[in-house]
């Protein structure tokens, strides 16, 4: 076995998923879930999907003025949302690529709801996306750590969030 190993090793190569925020957009998301501490919140997230495991966010929205906000659930409000991503597609050609939202239980990731609402998004014919993001807000007291995912049409893989300046 090690020697089909070592013949084969060469032409592996292992592809991480890629996952970049602005500063502002990244914020945004911190500042959104410390104000929010006994409910869900969160946004969609605006930008571009380069391959299918590259995101880049360039924008986050608030929830809406009619987002729904519970300890264990949160529904964006769908028009304010929609308004915001016709606004940016036009004036800076950003898209939908992705959805954010906090926790505020201890649930470290992503719930099996949230696996399943990222899933019918992600294979929704309406769509086509190379890739699609998401970011968990976790709050703890006064912290927030944030957990992203970059999902391809197949697979979710946990990705590092990194900071664009």
């Amino acid at each position: 076995m090690m020697k089909l190993c070592r013949k084969s090793n060469s032409h592996i190569r292992t592809i991480m998923p890629k996952l970049t925020i602005t500063k502002e957009s990244f914020d945004l998301i911190i500042n959104t879930t410390k104000d929010s501490p006994y409910v869900e919140t969160g946004g969609i997230l605006l930008g571009k999907d380069h391959d299918p495991k590259t995101v880049e966010i360039m924008y986050a929205t608030l929830p809406g003025p009619k987002a729904y906000h519970s300890p264990t659930k949160f529904i964006r409000d769908t028009e304010y949302c929609k308004k915001v991503l016709n606004e940016y597609y036009e004036k800076k050609g950003l898209d939908y690529i992705g959805e954010w939202h906090s926790h505020i239980i201890p649930l470290r990731g992503a719930s099996g709801g949230d696996f399943a609402t990222l899933c019918s998004i992600m294979n929704d014919p309406d769509y086509n996306f190379k890739a699609f993001s998401c970011i968990i807000a976790l709050l703890n007291n006064d912290s927030v750590e944030l957990i992203g995912y970059v999902l391809s049409n197949k697979y979710i893989y946990k990705a590092k969030i990194q900071i664009l300046d």
